[in-house]
């Protein structure tokens, strides 16, 4: 029995899990995948200040950017620039990571292969399903 049941292992669902076992919770995060920081559906373009306000890492920093170019249907170019970073190109294999080992660091427990299958919610608390595979 948990306090928290987190639904995903990725970037938010680890910090979740990370701040609510650190306030003392019991978590347990149940991810689908057989791993953590494998195959991600989405590029890891993070600002400047997230990157700061997560204290991430430089080594899971690719890259820092501060300009774009920008191309409208018509053909026209818009070009953007600033001095100072404007956002940052993440390692997302290594950022999730990241964030999930704080999370185990603070106590939280992650079951991978275990897709949700159902959830109901009761007056005694909630009751998760997931089909443990592997």
């Amino acid at each position: 029995m948990y306090d928290v049941i987190v639904i995903g292992g990725g970037p938010v669902g680890s910090y979740v899990a990370y701040k609510l076992a650190g306030m003392g919770y019991g978590v347990v995060v149940l991810e689908q995948k057989e791993k953590l920081g494998g195959r991600v559906c989405c590029a890891g373009i993070i600002s400047q200040a997230c990157v700061n306000s997560f204290a991430i890492d430089d080594s899971v920093v690719l890259n820092r950017v501060n300009s774009a170019r920008l191309f409208s249907p018509s053909g026209r170019l818009l070009r953007l620039w600033r001095q100072e970073t404007q956002a940052c190109i993440v390692d997302r294999a290594a950022f999730d990571m990241a964030i999930a080992n704080w999370a185990q660091g603070k106590g939280a427990q992650y079951v991978l292969n275990s897709p949700v299958r159902d959830i109901e919610v009761g007056d005694d608390g909630v009751r998760v399903e997931a089909a443990r595979q592997g």
